[in-house]
């Protein structure tokens, strides 16, 4: 065999082995979705966490929930003393809400609702199954290499927001609520 038909066997075989880490990577986010679904139609919480960046998306709600607060109080003096006890005050009340709405039954249940705006009470543990009893149907579309949403297929229900961990791995670490 000549040198010539080595380098090329080479050169072929790396574009080929290029264009495959591509592919799986470019799909690595439905992967990651269907592992999901399937997490949450056996309604496990405990599996469904681990799939979950609670620290980012923890933060992301408290920062979204404040900020529409903010909106809802423009025209209102925000200002001064009283609006600084104001966004004080808002975030002791958020903090624990979010913490009890951002866990892994909390997050089981919007996943299972297809919706970012379901709650359930804190500390009963998995909130009841979806009464409608359909499949919830899911697009996917990429925000940019890192970032993907998740968005239910019929509705304004907001999109789940899954953050790329490496070549091959997501992580649901953000949200975006509904328009208001």
């Amino acid at each position: 065999m000549s040198a010539r038909k080595t380098g090329k066997r080479l050169l072929t075989g790396a574009v080929a082995a290029l264009l495959l880490l591509g592919a799986t990577s470019y799909a690595s986010p439905w992967w990651r979705l269907q592992q999901l679904r399937e997490a949450v139609s056996e309604r496990d919480a405990t599996r469904v966490a681990g799939f979950v960046d609670f620290p980012a998306l923890r933060e992301n709600v408290k920062v979204q929930v404040m900020a529409r607060m903010g909106a809802g109080a423009q025209g209102q003096d925000s200002g001064g003393l009283l609006g600084n006890f104001g966004r004080a005050l808002a975030g002791v009340v958020i903090d624990p809400l979010v913490d009890a709405l951002v866990s892994p039954a909390g997050v089981t249940a919007m996943l299972e609702a297809g919706d970012v705006r379901v709650r359930h009470k804190p500390g009963d543990g998995m909130p009841p199954p979806s009464s409608s009893g359909k499949k919830v149907r899911y697009t996917l579309s990429y925000r940019s290499w890192d970032r993907v949403a998740i968005e239910r297929e019929s509705g304004d229900a907001g999109a789940f927001i899954l953050h790329r961990h490496g070549l091959w791995t997501w992580k649901l670490g953000g949200i975006e609520l509904p328009h208001a």
